[in-house]
Order: structure tokens, then sequence, then C-alpha cells
């Protein structure tokens, strides 16, 4: 296992060579903590796609330019797919704002059952690094 901390988040290659993104409590993410974010992401996978697993139980939010970026070229680059690890009701709210107004390059699921996430999240793995 290699981890990465961001102000917003713990980020953690897996051996199954799935990022798993844990939301720190109570966070917000603006722009430059979501820019900051994917780059720890690129730095674990060494820039190979990876799926990637986001915790945002505990998120406080996220900006609108944040979502945006998440859209992004760039973005989809670097994720074959993300799968958002929510709990009703605000996790739930904060998930569907963020899918209901931003389309993603790549599949994005929500699931509030961390082994389903990551089962529909295998299928996407295109590498693994730790071959």
């Amino acid at each position: 296992m290699i981890d990465f901390k961001t102000k917003t988040e713990h980020i953690v290659l897996e051996k199954d060579s799935i990022v798993h993104c844990t939301v720190l409590k109570g966070a917000y993410m603006d722009i430059s903590d979501a820019k900051e974010n994917l780059e720890a992401i690129k730095i674990l996978s060494k820039g190979k796609e990876v799926s990637v697993l986001v915790d945002i139980i505990k998120s406080k939010g996220i900006s609108q330019k944040s979502r945006a970026y998440f859209e992004s070229d760039e973005a989809e680059e670097i994720q074959s797919a993300c799968a958002l690890l929510i709990w009703p009701p605000l996790s739930k709210l904060i998930g569907n704002f963020f899918i209901g107004f931003n389309k993603t390059k790549f599949p994005t699921k929500f699931f509030t059952e961390e082994p389903e996430a990551r089962k529909w999240l295998s299928s996407f793995n295109v590498c693994y690094i730790y071959k």
C-alpha cells in the first residue's frame, strides 16, 4: 500500500491497483484541492489509468469548479471509473449534486457498500501497478 495525504483527502494506492480516496471529515473541496488530489492520484498510479473509489461520507461539499474539473480531459486520462461511497442522507445529496450537474467522461456510480463498489470498479481496472 502506498499513500498520500492532501489538504482534503487521504489517497491510497492499494494492492489491487484501485486508488482509494477518503475525503477528510468536514472537508470542502475547492478547485485547488481538486487539482492537488488528481495530481496525487497521478503520482501514485505512475500516470497510468486507474479505477478510483472515493469515500465522500464525511465530506462537507465540493465547489462547482471542482466538479467541472473532474469532468475534464485531464481527469479522464487518469480515471477509468469512479465509485462514490456515500451514506445517506447528506452524502447522497452531495453525490446526487455531483453527478446530476456534471457528466464525467468515465463511468461513475454511487454505492453505500464498499465491497459492491470494489467489485464494480474491478471490471474497469485496465492496468495493475503492482505487477
